[in-house]
């Protein structure tokens, strides 16, 4: 059995120079706590998302979130592989949807990229509140769009599942294949940053 203090060290950052703490605390569990995320605490994430840059301040992304204790959280199910059902541990997912379209150039080429700055602002703010994020890139985009309205006009691109991480209980109760993910070694490839002369 993998000891929770054997998980966090396996899977914390280890920063090579010394960068803010948030980044040095973030990582991406599979093993949430059931304790719900108060509407308080969402409300601060979700400004911090809201307040992010984006290509003509356009701000093309849409949230949809879900607490667990709702109707909606068990569609989820439905919507994403088996390998990922690790995410209905945690208290709260987010559908994080983009608009593609631009009202100067009919197409906004940097949605994506202003999506991805709004999913990050939104994960370290809730980690700022001690809340984990781990995001799903392959769900049934069709089902989504079906179960939850979500208007023809957007793009949905990517699920998170937030919360508190598990406690030694939630991690004892995981099954061994969610476990032995977790202890896979942290890892990132070295940063190509060529200084141009």
């Amino acid at each position: 059995m993998y000891g929770l203090g054997h998980i966090q060290r396996k899977k914390k950052p280890k920063p090579r120079f010394p960068v803010i703490k948030i980044f040095k605390d973030r990582f991406s569990p599979r093993v949430f706590s059931a304790k719900p995320i108060p509407n308080k605490h969402l409300r601060i994430i979700f400004e911090a998302a809201r307040l992010t840059p984006s290509g003509r301040n356009n701000q093309p992304w849409f949230f949809y979130w879900m607490k667990k204790s709702s109707s909606a959280y068990k569609k989820v199910k439905l919507c994403i592989p088996e390998r990922n059902f690790w995410a209905l541990s945690a208290p709260v997912i987010i559908i994080a949807c983009y608009d593609p379209s631009e009202p100067v150039d009919k197409v906004n080429k940097w949605a994506t990229y202003d999506l991805g700055a709004s999913v990050i602002s939104l994960v370290l703010q809730a980690q700022d509140l001690g809340y984990y994020s781990r995001q799903i890139g392959i769900f049934d985009t069709e089902k989504i769009r079906k179960f939850y309205h979500i208007s023809p006009s957007l793009i949905p691109f990517i699920l998170i599942a937030m919360g508190e991480m598990g406690t030694k209980d939630d991690y004892a109760a995981a099954e061994k294949s969610i476990l032995e993910r977790e202890v896979l070694p942290w890892s990132r490839r070295e940063i190509i940053d060529k200084e141009l002369l």
